[in-house]
Order: C-alpha cells, then structure tokens, then sequence
C-alpha cells in the first residue's frame, strides 16, 4: 500500500499542515496563524508543532506517516533543505536549514520545495496542469511568484530562483511613481499586481485614510466604484502583460494562475487573459489560461509530493 505523507505549507500568515494521499487527497488537515515576525525559531517550533499535530492523529487513524514535505516562501537550496535568500514576509528567513530543523524535530525525512515550485508540482501532478508536458504557474497573493515545468520536469533554474515572475520589472525605476517592491527594488510586478499593492493602490487613489482589506475593493468594484475597478484593471494589465511575454519565451501548453487575488474572479482576470492574448505571439496567444482547481490545498499537496518523492513512493517528475 502506498504510503501516505504530511504536507506542510509555510506562509508568512498561515501554516497549514496535512496529510496528503498517492492521488493528492487532502484529510486531517490543521491551520495556525503564522509568528512570521517573531523570526525562525518560533516559526519553526510552530510549524513542527503542527507536524506533530497531524501526525498524531495519522497515527491515531492506524496511519505512519512516511515523510514530510515543507512548501515555504524564499529561494530553497532543495539538495540541503535550506533557504537561500528570502524576502522580509518571514523575518530573518534568510539561510534558515529548514529541513535539517524540522527533520530533527519530527523523525520524519524532511524534503523542502519553494511554494510556489510545490504549487507547480501539484497541479502537474493532480490538479489543472495534468498530463501536460510543459507549464507556466503563477501565484498571485501577498506576493507575486511563478513556477515553470518543462519536458515534464520543475525548473528550478542555477540557483533556485527560475520562475520568479514577480520580480520583473513592468515601470523604470526611476519613472515617477515606481512602487518598491518587497525586495527593495524599485518597479517589479509584485509592486502593482499583489494583493497588499492592489488594496494600497485603491487606499491612495481613493484618499482613504487606512488600507482595506482586498476583498473590500474586489466589492467596492463590483458595487461600482471606478476607482477600485481602474486599480484591479491596472494589476491584471501588468499581469497579462507579463504573462504573455514569458510565454514568447516558453511557449507552455498551459497557464495556470493560482492565489487569493485570483478570488478577485473576472475583474482582474478578464484584462490579464485580454492583454496576454494581445502582447503574445501568434502561436503562444493560444495558450489555455485555467484557474486553479486545488484551492487553499494546493501548497500542502505540492509540499506532499515533494515528500513523497522523498520517500520514494512516487515516480519523480522533475
């Protein structure tokens, strides 16, 4: 029998740890806020807290967990399950050994996979990228990420980074205006299209005096509200445009989009799908775009394949 394995999705809100099936199936699932800023020795105590949490009650159910797979934001060395580089979500998230940590805080071989790269994984594997051989994800959230898979297999790229989408830079950084992204540069795609730049941008250009949540501008979209509805059109312009150029390059046989601000639905996601359909080249303006059909699972699942390659219960893919 095929063993079952714990996910384990580290955010700088949420931590979400479950186990995961052979075909991605999702059951004791457990969720905690996230100590992001109180820095890695709490987040790391938490998120194994969590671990054991789950697989307590694995064990409970006659169920060994045979691995654990970590989905984390920052740049993963997956070789030595540790953090390269990170940005400030996770306060001093930077050469963190994540792996070796919580393998010696759980018992469980330990395999760690960048978030959005496990995201990629499970939607290849069981989600709205099925049985195709090359792929184009990205993750709009509280930040802006990207996955890429080729040939059938992830990219991870020299050092990690590959399918870094948010990071491209859509203004010049001295254009007057250019927001600063959250790794410090000036005029990335984070800066306009996140979901903390959107509700900021509304914020701004609406005079309120605190930022609201995203939902409320989705809603004040929706009930008319111009401004929030230029603001959402601006993110899924810069989206579509970037999208559309990434896939001259790659030329993918499909596009997935994953994230709460895809929640936003046809207000953002009517301008992106317009605008990468206009900036590509002839054969790659035909891409499918799909949404996501794994929803708030899509880290744990991904997190679990990567656990389950580990263990070698799974052909690997990449």
């Amino acid at each position: 029998m095929t063993a079952v394995v714990i996910g384990l999705d580290i955010g700088g809100s949420k931590l979400a740890a479950a186990l995961v099936g052979p075909a991605g199936q999702v059951t004791a699932r457990a969720d905690k806020a996230s100590p992001a800023r109180e820095g890695p020795d709490a987040m790391i105590d938490a998120a194994a807290q969590l671990v054991s949490s789950v697989r307590e009650s694995a064990i409970s159910a006659g169920i060994r967990p045979a691995a654990l797979g970590v989905a984390t934001a920052g740049v993963v060395d997956p070789d030595t399950g540790s953090i390269r580089s990170a940005v400030d979500t996770i306060k001093d998230w930077t050469g963190v050994p994540i792996g070796p940590r919580l393998a010696q805080l759980t018992g469980l071989p330990t395999a760690v996979e960048n978030d959005v790269h496990a995201m990629a994984l499970a939607e290849v594997c069981c989600g709205a990228a099925q049985g195709a051989q090359s792929a184009l994800l990205v993750a709009v959230g509280t930040g802006v990420g990207g996955a890429i898979v080729a040939e059938g297999r992830l990219r991870r790229g020299r050092t990690g980074t590959a399918g870094a989408i948010g990071h491209i830079p859509v203004q010049i950084d001295d254009e007057d205006g250019a927001r600063i992204c959250s790794c410090g540069r000036a005029g990335h795609l984070e800066a306009l299209a996140s979901g903390p730049a959107i509700a900021s941008s509304y914020a701004s250009a609406a005079g309120l005096a605190s930022v609201p949540a995203l939902p409320a501008v989705g809603r004040a979209s929706r009930a008319g509200d111009a401004t929030a509805t230029a603001v959402i059109r601006t993110a899924g312009t810069a989206l579509g445009r970037a999208i559309g150029g990434l896939c001259n390059v790659l030329d993918p046989d499909v596009v997935i989009l994953a994230g709460g601000v895809i929640g936003l639905g046809p207000l953002l996601l009517d301008p992106l799908t317009s605008v990468l359909r206009g900036e590509a080249l002839p054969g790659p303006a035909s891409v499918p775009v799909r949404v996501s059909r794994l929803g708030d699972n899509i880290g744990v699942v991904g997190a679990g394949i990567a656990a389950r390659r580990l263990s070698g219960q799974a052909a690997d893919r990449g």
